[in-house]
Parts: C-alpha cells; sequence; structure tokens
C-alpha cells in the first residue's frame, strides 16, 4: 500500500463522533481548516490555483494575516475542538514572517499543524527547526526535478535552493529524531509529465517520505486550461504505475489515482462537507470554499478573522446562513473539478442517501 496517508480519500471514519452529530443536526466545529498565511508568491508557477483566489504573485507579498488576529485563531480553533490546520492557502506561507510562531501556536493549543511550501524561504536556523518539531507534516511543493524544468513549470530560477531546503529539512527531522513527515507534492498537468519520473528518483535520492502525484485542479471555465483537457490523464497511467514502482520500505511514491482518472465527474449533488473542512485566505477571511476568495467573495464570506474571533464567527447565524447557501449549489456545474471537500463529499452524499435494504450488510 504506498498510499498509507489515505491522501487519495478522506479520513471521517476516524472522526466518526463529529459525524454522528452532524447527523443529528448539530452545529458542529470544524474537523479541518486549510489556511492561507498571504497573497503573495516568490514563484509563478504554471497551474496555480491561487491565481484565481486572489495570489498577486510578487505583487501581494507585504499582504498577508496579521499576527495578533492569526495566534487568536489557532488558539479559538484549538479551545472548539478543531483538530487540524494546513498552512496551506491561496499563496506562499513562508512570506508571512509570523508563520514559524503560528507553527508552535497552533499545536500548543492543540492543533495539529501542517505547512506547505515551495520551500525557498524556509529559515534554515532556529525558528526553522522549532517549526520542524512542531509540524506534524511538511510538504515541498514542486513539479520539477532539474533547473531547466523549474524555470518552465515554475517560473523561477530557485530549483537549486529549493532543493538544498528539502534536504536540510530531511537533515533536521534525522539529526533530531522528529516525528514529522516530510514529502513532496508535484501537480500533475500534461505540459509535466516528463517530469514524473525523474522527480519520483530525486524524492528517494533526498530522503523525503513520500512524493504525492496529484491532479490539476481547475475551473469548469478552463481558466488554467486543463478542465477542457481530463481526459488526456488516461494516457499517464503507465508513467505513474512506473513512478509507483520506486516506493521502497521508507519512501512511497503515492498517485491520487482517483482524481487523476475521474476526469472532474463528481457522485453527489451537492455539497455537504462544509461543516467539516474550512478554508481562511491570506488576509484572514473565512470561507466555506477557496473558490469564493475572490469570486462571489461578499456573498459567501463567513466572516473576517481579523475583525472578530473564530469562536464569534462559528457560533453566528450568519455561518450556518453560508454553509446553507453552498449546499444549494449544483456543484456538477459550478464547482471547480477534484476540490478538496470532493472524498469528504462523496462519502457524506452516501451516508445522507442510504441504500435500500440497508441492514443486509
Amino acid at each position: 500500500m504506498t498510499d498509507k496517508f489515505v491522501m487519495d480519500g478522506h479520513k471521517l471514519h476516524w472522526h466518526l463522533d463529529r459525524v454522528v452529530d452532524w447527523q443529528r443536526g448539530k452545529r458542529i466545529a470544524p474537523l479541518h481548516i486549510d489556511v492561507g498565511l498571504s497573497k503573495g508568491c516568490n514563484i509563478r508557477c504554471i497551474y496555480c490555483f491561487g491565481a484565481m483566489q486572489g495570489n498577486s504573485y510578487r505583487e501581494g507579498a507585504t499582504a498577508y494575516f496579521p499576527r495578533e488576529p492569526l495566534l487568536r485563531y489557532l488558539q479559538d480553533a484549538g479551545a472548539v475542538g478543531v483538530r487540524s490546520m494546513a498552512f496551506v492557502g491561496e499563496a506562499e506561507p513562508l512570506l508571512n514572517p509570523h508563520v514559524y510562531e503560528a507553527v508552535v501556536c497552533g499545536k500548543k493549543s492543540g492543533v495539529d499543524i501542517a505547512l506547505g511550501t515551495n520551500g525557498i524561504l524556509f529559515d534554515t536556523g532556529k525558528k526553522g527547526e522549532e517549526a520542524l518539531e512542531h509540524l506534524t507534516w511538511m510538504r515541498f511543493n514542486i513539479s520539477a526535478a532539474s533547473g531547466d524544468a523549474y524555470q518552465r513549470i515554475h517560473g523561477s530560477g530557485a530549483f537549486d535552493g529549493a532543493l538544498r531546503k528539502i534536504k536540510h529539512c530531511v537533515d533536521v527531522k534525522r539529526r533530531n529524531r522528529l516525528n514529522v513527515t516530510i514529502g513532496l507534492q508535484m501537480v500533475l498537468m500534461p505540459e509535466n509529465v516528463d517530469q514524473v519520473i525523474p522527480l519520483a528518483q530525486l524524492g528517494r535520492e533526498t530522503g523525503v517520505d513520500y512524493l504525492v502525484i496529484k491532479q490539476c485542479s481547475d475551473s469548469v471555465e478552463n481558466t488554467l486550461g486543463v478542465f477542457k483537457r481530463l481526459d488526456q490523464y488516461d494516457m499517464f497511467s503507465d508513467v505513474l504505475a512506473q513512478a509507483e514502482a520506486l516506493t521502497s520500505d521508507d519512501y512511497s511514491v503515492i498517485v491520487k489515482w482517483r482524481k487523476v482518472t475521474n476526469r472532474g465527474k463528481r457522485s453527489y449533488e451537492r455539497c455537504l462537507g462544509i461543516p467539516f473542512l474550512l478554508y481562511s485566505s491570506g488576509d484572514g477571511r473565512l470561507y466555506p470554499c477557496g473558490a469564493f476568495f475572490d469570486h462571489r467573495e461578499e456573498e459567501f464570506r463567513m466572516g473576517d478573522l481579523t475583525e472578530r474571533s473564530f469562536k464569534e464567527i462559528l457560533e453566528s447565524e450568519r455561518y450556518w446562513d453560508v454553509v446553507e447557501r453552498v449546499r444549494n449549489i449544483d456543484v456538477r456545474s459550478v464547482c471547480y473539478s477534484n476540490c478538496r471537500t470532493d472524498a469528504v463529499n462523496d462519502f457524506l452524499w452516501r451516508l445522507a442517501h442510504p441504500p435500500d435494504h440497508v441492514n443486509f450488510i
């Protein structure tokens, strides 16, 4: 089993207490939140979904989640029962000068914390090492295995620097015997399928725990030019299987087969997963979905975390009105392909629509 982290599915089976509360109509706290920390980025990937969320690249480098409301948010999240938060967001989290303090604060508040980054700006001193001690996992977003390919895919000449930071984190983990899981993530497009095998080999050489290869999510309007080419992913099966074969006892190559091969189609009609999985933007606003960061923003904003506490927003009627508003969206005609909540929605939809003769298990 290469996908021992269940990246191509969901983990609600291990949170049935919260699921049962949801079934009973209770207003529950989310299990997980994807947290944006900034509105800018130091590279420009060709598949950047953040470009549809208000990520303004270098122009947005100084726009980030302020310190005091960010730390309050993390403390509130732990107090109300949020179990994990990932600093992955719509932009580069390391552009926020408070990211390292936020990692420690979140963990001490009782929340499992993760970090997704291109890694170029990662601190190799005390702050970085302390963050690694408190992270559950750290994922480097990299979809190229050479300098030339990195320039082509990520719009940056920083490949060597990114690789040094990856190796540094692996060295710190081993030296200090840390429990943090360190991995690489490749966003697969027709333009970079030639990098699948080299990147799988590179991951093994650097000593990371895994390489995960995921689909490129795109809007139904084909904003990134991928939605209308999702059928091309069928042609990548052989090369993806070859990459998986590089899995060893201490290194996994994980392909998100379900999402890579489903052509963006859904088995459910409505989004039920919002109460379990939320998103907050790099400037501190809370949403039911990352697609609303820069689209119908006022309609779907749950609240502003720089103005109100997370607890206040969670308990507000506005929050639950937005949850209900999302439930009424036709996901098959509006929502972008293979969203983060997809597997959760599939499970909850089946749970809410049981088959006949359910007792015959």
